[in-house]
């Protein structure tokens, strides 16, 4: 049976074959994975209401339940799509396995005929790829298999109707200029992040050869398909690219660099959708950045060559945001999957877990990993950002680091015991994920309350500077705990944008005589205006020196003998 991914209704029903593989996600028992963005496409060749049974993502599951190689994925997709029909938009898929990564772009025949036409190109190798939400390959070699791929009549079929001219050769025809145009909303909203990641990568090369064309102003300097990094990655370093949000860039909309309102008190460079708004007549649109808060979920895949088929492909995936995102590892041969992380209803029928957690994109449940990232994630969706934010992405690098150390454990204790029992080892997979997968939902469901006690009413409640009275004790504590409440305030920058206007400076002006009563020190109500959170995780005065701030001002108040006191149970 085959049920459409994205509006969860029936399609069809195609044959089984007599032998499937397991799946977990996106990626399946001998390591192959499969990854999707939709670049949407010319409308007239949209699948959807065509009878059309497979679309784009039950072909990615019924592939990975029938293929070990990319190569063989690439063979399927075309064989499921000419027989049964592509019942999607256009789609940019990356298929990789141990040996090779591969680009490709389909898009179906609308109401012309039944099936796909499409190109692939191989990554090579110690290049990157990326693609977001725009068709991106262009002209591609003809008589190179070892490089290019392609459906027999991708050329033919454009012809036949009407959407590339007869005079003009084969050789120059443009897979992307010709099913998917790019026009200004697809380089700003889409290619922009396939810039602000190739930037990051090049050292800023990318950014001085085709800033213009990431901008939309000039839609002819196409960027090229791959890159070379400066460098090689760590897997920790793909985890930060996906965090991205066009920092220190001409995107960057955090009104840092430049005077933008959007970016709130809090330097926020999140903005509610829609990305494309009207005002007095005129169109604007806001940043799409990689980070951002209506992503489902994400994952990203290391595939080792020398780990055996179930451990081999290794996704570390999490729902929501990519840019506060905690990764749990899932390997693709596991049998089962963290209850929080589950669903006992499924995207499908064939996908339901029955030990999943019952809640959904509109029904909340404290013990679903989705509804737990959500909460965290959102903290920072306020004029907050610039201190929440920080402290998130700092939680985040903690426990990530702890689960990739784990990992590696875990990749060696399966590569001892496979060959003896390969059930066994299996097993021992699977309790890892689900262990981990229950741990990480709990520690970050404890995190948002903690965020949320501490970060609440315009308030910072840190920890109480008075100890709490134990049995007995009657001096330099409290009978119970009071904590440390700091007013938020805002930044200079945001005072100063709100008595810019004349009419605000005179509704909130304070009488000259009263101003010095009223007005506070710069530190304890402003703070200052954030740098990069990605290299600051503190902005303005850290804790303890506020800290140290309170207990001189006590220093009138209380003895030596209580300062001393208090001193020391402060450093307990």
């Amino acid at each position: 049976e085959i049920w459409d991914w994205d509006g969860s209704f029936y399609l069809g029903s195609i044959p089984e074959v007599p032998h499937t593989y397991s799946v977990v996600g996106n990626a399946n028992e001998h390591g192959l994975v499969i990854g999707e963005t939709t670049f949407g496409g010319l409308p007239q060749l949209n699948g959807a209401n065509t009878g059309a049974i497979m679309d784009y993502g039950s072909l990615i599951w019924v592939t990975l339940q029938r293929c070990k190689t990319a190569r063989e994925a690439i063979k399927m997709f075309d064989f499921l799509t000419q027989n049964y029909g592509y019942a999607s938009e256009g789609e940019s898929f990356s298929i990789a396995d141990k040996d090779e990564i591969w680009l490709l772009e389909m898009i179906g025949k609308g109401n012309y005929s039944k099936g796909s036409v499409w190109v692939a190109q191989r990554v090579p190798d110690g290049q990157v790829g990326s693609t977001a939400n725009q068709a991106r390959i262009r002209t591609f070699a003809r008589g190179d298999p070892t490089n290019s791929l392609f459906s027999h009549d991708v050329v033919q079929f454009a012809r036949d109707i009407g959407i590339y001219s007869n005079s003009k050769p084969d050789e120059e025809f443009s897979f992307s200029d010709v099913y998917d145009p790019v026009t200004f909303t697809g380089a700003r909203l889409a290619e922009a992040r396939v810039f602000d990641l190739f930037n990051a990568l090049t050292d800023g090369e990318i950014g001085r050869n085709h800033l213009d064309y990431a901008k939309g102003y000039n839609l002819t300097n196409r960027m090229p398909l791959f890159v070379s990094p400066s460098r090689k990655l760590t897997v920790n370093e793909t985890f930060a690219l996906m965090r991205r949000q066009y920092q220190g860039t001409w995107f960057d909309s955090r009104g840092t660099l430049r005077n933008d309102v959007g970016a709130g008190a809090g330097h926020s460079p999140y903005r509610w959708r829609p990305l494309v708004w009207e005002s007095s007549g005129k169109a604007y649109m806001n940043e799409r950045p990689i980070g951002t808060q209506q992503t489902a979920w994400s994952f990203v895949a290391s595939i080792r060559g020398h780990v055996p088929g179930p451990a081999r492909a290794l996704m570390w995936w999490a729902p929501d945001d990519t840019a506060s995102a905690l990764r749990i590892p899932v390997y693709g041969g596991v049998s089962r999957v963290p209850p929080s992380f589950g669903d006992p209803v499924g995207q499908e029928p064939g996908a339901r877990v029955s030990y999943g957690v019952r809640a959904d994109a509109y029904s909340m449940s404290l013990h679903s990993a989705f509804w737990v990232y959500n909460l965290v994630a959102n903290m920072a969706y306020t004029d907050r950002y610039s201190s929440i934010y920080p402290e998130i992405l700092s939680r985040v690098t903690e426990y990530q680091n702890e689960l990739l150390t784990k990992s590696q454990k875990m990749d060696q204790a399966f590569i001892d015991m496979y060959p003896s029992n390969r059930t066994k080892a299996i097993e021992l997979l699977t309790d890892f994920v689900v262990t981990n997968g229950e741990e990480v939902t709990n520690k970050w469901r404890a995190f948002w309350m903690h965020l949320f006690a501490k970060y609440r009413d315009g308030y910072t409640f840190l920890p109480p500077l008075m100890p709490q009275c134990q049995e007995g004790e009657r001096e330099v504590c409290t009978s119970r705990r009071v904590p440390n409440a700091k007013e938020s305030g805002y930044g200079a920058d945001w005072y100063e944008r709100i008595v810019s206007n004349k009419e605000n400076a005179a509704h909130y002006a304070v009488p000259k005589a009263e101003e010095e009563h009223l007005v506070r020190e710069r530190g304890d109500s402003q703070r200052d205006t954030p740098t990069d959170p990605e290299s600051k995780l503190k902005f303005g005065e850290d804790e303890e020196g506020k800290e140290k701030k309170v207990l001189n001002g006590l220093a009138g108040h209380l003895s030596a003998a209580d300062m001393h006191k208090l001193t020391v149970l402060k450093g307990k």
